[in-house]
């Protein structure tokens, strides 16, 4: 698809593209392939694709035998997409918001992989509830900045909540970066493809614990965890350091500096406690 496409197709429908929104539609054909091979998908598999837009992730898909079902917000795109693929079983698409959409109904017969290019504004927000909420998918294949795939595959130093998190429930790779001119709009920012298999299940009392007590440890990332973990917890200094003298981390690390496997001696640690 070439820009022209793009542009022509956009006047058609009456959509100028809100880049806030999200709205930056891949052009290179190559990229939505590389993405179909990374996630493995084989026929006959479900595929969820937010926010599909023009389609071209959604063809790859289809060209692979996958079942994609498809959630687009943009009442305008998805009468385009309706009208495009018009006849083609292997498509079930949705216009609404993926977060108000009952993800239990759509995949209760089975397993599914969520393959999408992602609103940058919504990338966040998609780990967090893909990760937690139950249907899950097996695996994640999806493109964000780039700035966000580094933060998520980060290393002690350089660690955060959302790093934590990913890693937390899922074995996540960068695969690839995609050039800002693959799109249109050209975004400022250049975009990444990052796979995420998913290692653990979900343990809502365990879970818990351990993600109240990394967010008391990143409450003030400047300080040094004695202190963000006292405040935080409401439990004396002296007892954050003897626990965390005890479990080898100095009292005077940083909520960055822990590894995963840090946070989890910790939870149990405080929760034994």
């Amino acid at each position: 698809m070439t820009t022209a496409d793009i542009q022509r197709i956009l006047h058609t429908i009456g959509l100028r593209p809100q880049q806030a929104a999200g709205q930056n539609f891949l052009l290179d054909e190559s990229i939505t392939e590389a993405m179909v091979d990374a996630a493995g998908i084989e026929e006959g598999q479900t595929v969820l694709e937010i926010g599909p837009g023009l389609g071209i992730l959604t063809r790859s898909l289809l060209n692979r035998g996958a079942k994609v079902v498809a959630v687009e917000l943009d009442t305008r795109l998805y009468a385009y997409l309706k009208k495009s693929f018009k006849g083609q079983p292997g498509l079930r698409l949705i216009n609404n918001d993926i977060f108000k959409t009952n993800l239990q109904e759509l995949f209760q017969d089975g397993e599914y992989q969520l393959v999408a290019n992602l609103p940058y504004s919504a990338t966040s927000l998609v780990f967090r509830n893909f990760l937690t909420l139950v249907p899950r998918p097996k695996a994640m294949t999806v493109m964000v900045q780039r700035d966000v795939a580094k933060r998520i595959c980060a290393q002690p130093g350089e660690m955060s909540m959302i790093a934590l998190t990913v890693q937390y429930y899922s074995q996540a790779t960068v695969l690839f970066d995609v050039s800002p001119n693959s799109f249109f709009p050209v975004p400022k920012v250049t975009s990444s493809v990052i796979h995420c298999e998913i290692v653990r299940s979900v343990d809502e009392v365990e879970d818990r614990q351990l993600f109240r007590v990394m967010k008391g440890g990143f409450s003030a990332r400047r300080k040094k965890l004695t202190n963000t973990l006292s405040s935080s917890l409401h439990i004396p200094q002296e007892n954050i350091e003897k626990t965390l003298k005890t479990i080898k981390i100095s009292p005077l690390a940083r909520a960055q500096e822990l590894k995963l496997e840090d946070w989890l001696k910790l939870a149990k640690k405080l929760v034994d406690d």
